[in-house]
């Protein structure tokens, strides 16, 4: 979660393209994304300075914990990769139907539902926890076919270490 340390251009330019894409259909189908996209511009995404970071093929991550501010050195860093075109991809989630794994879609809604109100994975009393309800409901106004999700496993030995930053350009998520 480095935001200074490099890689090519090329990963980074995928990593950005999949996520415009992913966020432009989103807030086309999705009245729940809208909300919350619309909330977060409204409370700071306005602001050049408040906006995101794209860390882009580095294990998924958000910085919304304090422990990963410090990390981060105090920017707000949203970390993608495109994991899931490798055959040894095994990061998955908890459904109704057992183990799935995650999909770049899904993927990338579950991070940015991270970044825009700040919720983490887990909070009291809420056994899936908000991201894991929200992502739901958002994939499925998608359309996505993807089962709901339970609960969240995560494996952070299963993603690349290959990292880099840059500033998300014209997206409005940052």
């Amino acid at each position: 979660m480095d935001p200074d340390t490099e890689i090519d251009d090329d990963t980074y330019d995928e990593c950005y393209d999949e996520l415009s894409s992913v966020l432009q259909n989103a807030y086309t189908q999705s009245e729940t994304f809208r909300r919350l996209m619309n909330y977060a511009y409204e409370k700071e995404l306005h602001d050049v300075e408040q906006r995101w970071l794209l860390g882009a093929g580095e294990a998924f991550e958000t910085t919304v914990a304090q422990e990963h501010f410090k990390l981060s050195e105090g920017r707000k860093v949203i970390c993608l990769n495109l994991d899931d075109t490798d055959d040894s991809y095994t990061e998955h989630y908890e459904s109704n139907e057992g183990p799935q794994l995650f999909d770049t879609k899904h993927s990338f809604i579950h991070e940015v539902v991270h970044a825009l109100p700040h919720l983490q994975d887990k909070e009291e009393n809420h056994p899936g926890g908000p991201v894991v309800e929200y992502t739901n409901i958002i994939l499925k106004e998608m359309g996505h076919p993807s089962p709901p999700g339970m609960a969240y496993i995560f494996n952070k030995q299963t993603h690349r270490e290959t990292k880099k930053t840059k500033n998300l350009r014209s997206s409005g998520l940052v």
